[in-house]
């Protein structure tokens, strides 16, 4: 884990270029980043955040620490704070659709209405993810999986949940995304197993 930890760091502050000094709690959230010990580093960015709410740096770093500690509920407030500040930060919107996906995989009522407005805060996340970097193929790839699992959701027989043609609907999205993945990048037996995925499903809510 320490070398894309690594080059996260330096690549967001070459990006973005901070040229503020560093905190005592950022240096040692970055050591414990790059040795992987994630929780802690989200730990000591969230200190250095309390002593400076302005440094995006700091925030970027705990909603990506946090990400990888599995503590989606801060990442996601991480990320809330930096696209505020910043809202054409790629990036920003990729992780926190992604942790938006893996908190609802965590909630385990079927028919939670939580779980549906984290896979619609993902579906968008990713979509004004690619309203700043259209050719960001992995963006198309993480909503193909995000409309899937929104159809899978409303697919589900249970009053207040099921809806037939939004769940066709999330489907046909589902695959079209899947397919300009497809396009750009040439077969791929993942991206061609979630298209089968996909279809099948459509065919079951047929």
């Amino acid at each position: 884990m320490r070398a894309p930890a690594l080059l996260l760091v330096v690549g967001f502050i070459f990006i973005n270029g901070i040229a503020q000094a560093q905190t005592p709690y950022e240096r040692l959230g970055q050591k414990a980043m790059t040795g992987g010990q994630f929780s802690t580093a989200a730990d000591y960015f969230e200190k250095a955040y309390a002593s400076d709410r302005t440094n995006m740096n700091v925030l970027w770093l705990m909603g990506y620490s946090s990400y990888h500690a599995a503590d989606y509920k801060k990442s996601i407030e991480a990320f809330d704070k930096l696209i505020a500040m910043k809202p054409a930060e790629t990036a920003a919107y990729y992780y926190r659709g992604k942790a938006k996906m893996l908190a609802a995989s965590a909630v385990k009522e079927a028919k939670s209405p939580e779980r549906e407005r984290l896979l619609l805060g993902a579906i968008k996340d990713f979509s004004s993810a690619l309203d700043l970097t259209p050719t960001d193929y992995k963006l198309y790839q993480n909503r193909g999986l995000a409309y899937q699992e929104y159809a899978i959701y409303k697919s589900q027989k249970i009053a207040d949940v099921y809806n037939k043609t939004v769940a066709i609907n999330a489907c046909n999205a589902s695959i079209n995304d899947f397919e300009k993945v497809l396009e750009e990048s040439g077969f791929r037996r993942d991206i061609a197993s979630q298209i089968e995925k996909s279809k099948q499903l459509l065919t079951n809510i047929r």
